[in-house]
């Protein structure tokens, strides 16, 4: 396709390009003449050879830092006014707010947001109000603004973030749709799927619990874990946080990390994922 129209997308941290949007940039780019932008220059430029895609570093962080924020804006503004793009679509909060305000100032036409999730309602106080001013802002500079859920359309307009006729759910749902073929139980032999529940103490009357998600506060792992301990002893009272912590340090099964098994697990910083004696966590993303 000749005089393709430029198409920047932007994310905070190129993991996020690699997982999160798995595989999209390479597809668009039978139709658009891509960009990926983000931090992490090292990592990013890897993420643009696998997808056949050229690249532009940014230096963004995923903290409250004003300074950092306004050059990463100021960066972005000349090169959308020397690129001059058709679209500038932006993924998680950081990189949705310097690169929809930097596309806004620039005159790019069409500036889209997806938001994957809204780490602000866990804030509270001033630090709180901060993020609500800048959500707000985000939108305000975003021609159109995707949620990948229809529950986070329902809090966005319930927090007044922006009107409703500015909000788009794909779909039912979702920031890259879902490989059901990776999920099909077919590929998996009978044998394999016993060994594996003997391996781990499952038995044929067991109803297992699964946890999909990273292993932070804002994703329920607490309240979780602390589920499972009621389940397990049922007379006990609500553990307390720092029990709650304590208790997931100690609860992997090491066995886990020996069997072949399961799917490829994945973490950082060498924290791994937790289970009681009927909890399997087969997968940690790391969106």
């Amino acid at each position: 396709m000749k005089n393709k129209k430029k198409l920047i997308r932007i994310t905070t941290i190129p993991i996020s390009l690699e997982k999160l949007l798995e595989n999209q940039l390479r597809f668009m780019g039978k139709y658009y003449e891509i960009t990926a932008v983000s931090s992490d220059k090292t990592y990013l430029e890897s993420v643009g050879v696998s997808q056949g895609v050229a690249v532009f570093y940014v230096e963004m962080t995923r903290q409250i830092t004003p300074f950092k924020d306004l050059k990463a804006v100021w960066e972005l503004y000349n090169y959308f006014k020397k690129e001059k793009p058709f679209i500038v679509h932006t993924h998680t909060p950081k990189a949705g707010t310097v690169g929809m305000i930097a596309a806004k100032l620039a005159g790019v036409p069409y500036r889209l947001h997806t938001i994957a999730g809204l780490p602000l309602l866990e804030a509270k106080g001033n630090k709180r109000r901060l993020l609500d001013a800048v959500e707000k802002i985000t939108y305000a500079c975003a021609t159109m603004v995707y949620p990948n859920s229809r529950g986070l359309k329902k809090i966005i307009i319930e927090q007044q973030f922006c009107n409703s006729e500015k909000l788009k759910v794909i779909g039912n749902g979702s920031s890259n749709g879902i490989n059901t073929a990776y999920f099909n139980p077919e590929i998996f032999f009978a044998q394999e799927n016993q060994l594996l529940k003997t391996n781990i103490g499952i038995t044929p009357d067991d109803f297992v619990f699964i946890f999909v998600g990273r292993l932070v506060g804002d994703k329920g792992i607490n309240e979780l874990v602390a589920a499972f301990e009621l389940f397990s002893n049922p007379g006990s009272c609500h553990p307390e946080r720092s029990r709650r912590e304590d208790y997931m340090q100690k609860a992997i099964y090491p066995s886990f990390l020996q069997s072949r098994l399961l799917p490829k697990i994945e973490w950082k910083n060498g924290h791994f994922p937790e289970c009681t004696n009927r909890c399997v966590i087969a997968r940690v993303g790391l969106n």
